[in-house]
């Protein structure tokens, strides 16, 4: 079954982006699952912004829905270093993706358009690989890199509780 692949990165130490994958039939109930957790008033969840008690029971809605995420790390933050990691996730999603989406972060967008559009063509997925660069409230399924990716750069017990459902690419 085709996937879709939703993209959010954590810039504390060096770069990391998460992709997760899920499977494009179970799209639209991971998105209600996860606009069910939002509090009065939220637009979006954000890891950081989470209580820890509220960081726990997200984990706990997102562990239930057994996605991958693979982690792509770089030691450092550059628009190179974020070209790298985009290269490498189309790379790697180009034969079983019909979707990505990247969380817009307004100080690389035509980085990462220019860069993404580079990628599909390079991986021969222009044609069948649709590729979005948007806001985080947009997609709920952004939602699920974000905690991913905080919980991995935190380290801990926070990495702990999401090892499970990660692959890390050292880039």
């Amino acid at each position: 079954m085709p996937t879709h692949v939703f993209v959010d990165e954590n810039k504390v130490k060096g770069l990391l982006m998460a992709a997760s994958h899920c499977p494009a039939g179970d799209v639209s109930v991971v998105r209600k699952t996860l606009r069910g957790l939002l509090l009065s008033r939220q637009e979006r969840l954000h890891f950081r912004n989470e209580s820890d008690r509220r960081r726990k029971q997200i984990l706990g809605a997102i562990a239930e829905f057994h996605l991958l995420t693979d982690l792509y790390q770089v030691d450092r933050n550059t628009h190179e270093a974020r070209r790298q990691c985009l290269d490498s996730i189309v790379r790697d999603v180009a034969a079983t993706a019909e979707r990505l989406v990247v969380e817009r972060d307004d100080s690389t967008y035509e980085h990462d358009r220019r860069c993404l559009r580079e990628a599909t063509h390079r991986f021969g997925c222009h044609e069948s690989l649709r590729w979005d660069v948007l806001v985080a409230k947009a997609d709920p399924l952004l939602w699920v890199p974000d905690a991913i990716a905080w919980c991995w750069s935190r380290g801990g017990d926070w990495r702990k509780a999401v090892a499970p459902l990660c692959e890390l690419h050292r880039l």
